[in-house]
């Protein structure tokens, strides 16, 4: 090898050294997207770290404080402030103006909660739980359901099968002395969640599968007959008939996971998991998600969206700048071969012959 040709390969060299720099970044970040694929908090971690940048977090922050969110406002400034990002104190005082408009709904707002399920809110959401655990909120619903059913409409079946459940656990949480009250108040979250339309169609369609097998259609007659005539105590003991079992297992499971999103990220965080989940499975790692990173994870879910539960796979982007560090790692380990080669014959010519026979 001429010192010409060591030159060439001397600059091919650096031009692949160049390559290999210019994407190990970005290939670093596909390989952890990947090797998090099975862990919700750390997925999101990694995506964050791609995508969560000033200038997003301060327009994730102005647009919830445009929409009137002060729950999702702070749930930016919280994200934020994990990750070194402050909110100036022009949109600290629009925050601060917006929780004092929100304190004066409070009353109001749990008074809905209690007469209609509504449950967008904090209070609103107690005031559902005050109704769900005295047996007046499944009942209500019951016997909402039961009339559709005698006016030859279809009921809902997931409400009939939450309410249902929910009065079972009602019992349960009174004779545990509040053991089962996190499974109780996840049911009364995903009932008002599915009867206000905010539960993903995917998530809705496997909540109703399993709640047609879980139920034991003679009983739950009884329980509807009970509704109708409004006895609390009739229906609660019909209800804890009507879901079989097992069910009653897999629905108290997830209300767990219901009450965590609750208890961590607010009513609306549940409600923004409840739209972008699928299944349960992908629920629970809402759950943990929540569980981890608390009052930020409403900013995670409008930032990352499905993104933040579920793999889906690496973008292209992220797939050619593997590839490209790959190849470039494996013609540097060539042309160092080769380099070492050269170097040998020439400061050792005997050796550096043997060498170059050797390969």
């Amino acid at each position: 090898m001429t010192m010409t040709r060591a030159a060439v390969f001397l600059a091919a060299g650096l031009c692949l050294f160049w390559l290999a720099a210019q994407s190990f970044a970005p290939a670093r970040d596909g390989l952890r997207v990947a090797a998090a694929r099975n862990d919700p908090v750390a997925l999101a971690d990694a995506r964050l770290d791609q995508t969560f940048t000033t200038a997003r977090f301060a327009e994730g922050l102005d647009a919830a404080l445009a929409a009137g969110d002060a729950d999702l406002a702070r749930s930016f400034i919280e994200l934020g402030r994990s990750r070194g990002l402050f909110a100036s104190q022009a949109q600290q005082a629009r925050l601060a103006a917006l929780e004092a408009a929100s304190t004066d709904r409070a009353a109001a707002d749990f008074a809905e909660g209690f007469l209609h399920g509504a449950r967008d809110t904090g209070p609103a959401f107690a005031g559902a739980l005050t109704g769900d655990l005295t047996g007046y909120g499944d009942l209500r619903d019951l016997w909402t359901e039961g009339e559709k059913v005698r006016r030859g409409e279809t009921p809902d079946e997931l409400v009939v099968g939450l309410a249902t459940a929910g009065l079972a656990l009602s019992v349960a949480t009174w004779s545990s002395v509040g053991a089962a009250l996190p499974a109780r108040s996840g049911l009364t979250l995903l009932k008002g969640a599915q009867k206000a339309g905010r539960l993903s169609r995917p998530l809705a369609r496997s909540l109703v599968a399993a709640g047609a097998k879980a139920i034991d259609r003679e009983a739950l007659t009884g329980a509807m007959a009970a509704a109708a005539k409004l006895d609390v105590a009739a229906a609660r003991a019909a209800a804890t008939r009507v879901v079989k079992p097992g069910a009653l297992a897999t629905f108290r499971l997830l209300g767990e996971d219901m009450a965590t999103l609750y208890r961590r990220a607010g009513a609306r965080g549940a409600r923004d998991a409840l739209a972008l989940a699928e299944d349960g499975a992908e629920l629970r790692k809402a759950a943990r998600l929540a569980a981890a990173r608390g009052a930020g994870t409403r900013a995670i879910l409008a930032t990352l969206g499905r993104g933040a539960l579920v793999f889906g796979g690496l973008t292209a982007a992220a797939v050619n700048a593997i590839f490209t560090f790959a190849t470039t790692l494996l013609g540097l380990a060539m042309l160092a071969r080769r380099l070492g080669v050269w170097l040998g014959r020439r400061l050792w010519p005997r050796v550096g012959k043997r060498a170059a026979g050797a390969f």
